[in-house]
């Protein structure tokens, strides 16, 4: 094991020295927060097949939703059968949890339901189980932009009374909040500072009526657009 810790000691100061030198080679640094999320979470309790109330062999059900996750906010509903998970038959309750772990935080996913005889096609954007935040400090020249696809997720969308959205990436600072019209009118605007472990942001939709909207969030001389919907039936 001694053997061993001259080189650790080697690596580690190598690595300091890389780290300092590329600092010295940035003419700014910026600090980032970086939020890592961790499991994909749907937000229900699934139950065994003797908890169905029907005979059938198809589909895992519904015991229970939980507030405030992307489950609810798709009014999925208890002893809902989830038949199917994109092309995916479930049956099982293990299939089902396993079937879900399968992909990553925020992405999008097709449910097929069964409630009271009628079949359901629920487009879901996941949630995350856990997350934390990290903070890096990098050249601003070479950092993600903030305001990318890549780094921003909205959800749910549709919405019904709320939109959230997460950052992966931030660089502190002030940002500017817009919702507008598809036909360019303006519905809501206000500005933001973000500050240290600052990830997420809420936009109140609940005044809105239902239809498309562009959201765009704009700081310096980047501006971030994309499209979401509100929809509540």
């Amino acid at each position: 094991m001694k053997r061993f810790l001259p080189l650790v000691f080697v690596l580690l100061c190598f690595t300091t020295m890389l780290q300092a030198q590329i600092n010295q080679d940035c003419k700014n640094t910026c600090t980032i927060d970086k939020i890592v999320y961790e499991t994909a979470f749907l937000g229900v309790q699934f139950g065994s097949p003797c908890n169905k109330e029907s005979d059938s062999d198809k589909g895992v059900v519904i015991l229970k939703v939980i507030e405030g996750t992307a489950a609810a906010d798709n009014k999925l509903q208890p002893y809902d059968l989830v038949v199917a998970i994109d092309d995916l038959e479930v049956n099982r309750r293990g299939d089902a949890m396993n079937a879900v772990k399968a992909y990553q935080p925020f992405d999008t996913v097709r449910f097929t339901i069964l409630r009271s005889g009628k079949t359901l096609l629920k487009t879901i954007t996941l949630g995350a189980k856990t997350s934390k935040v990290i903070q890096e400090v990098v050249c601003c020249d070479e950092a993600i932009s903030s305001l990318s696809k890549e780094n921003i997720s909205l959800y749910p969308n549709p919405a019904v009374s709320a939109l959230n959205i997460a950052f992966k990436e931030v660089i502190q600072g002030d940002y500017n909040f817009a919702v507008y019209m598809t036909n360019g009118v303006l519905v809501k605007q206000y500005n933001k500072r973000f500050v240290k472990g600052d990830l997420n942001e809420n936009i109140n939709v609940d005044k809105l009526e239902d239809g498309v909207y562009v959201l765009k969030i704009t700081k310096d001389d980047s501006t971030y657009s994309n499209l979401f919907v509100v929809k509540r039936n």
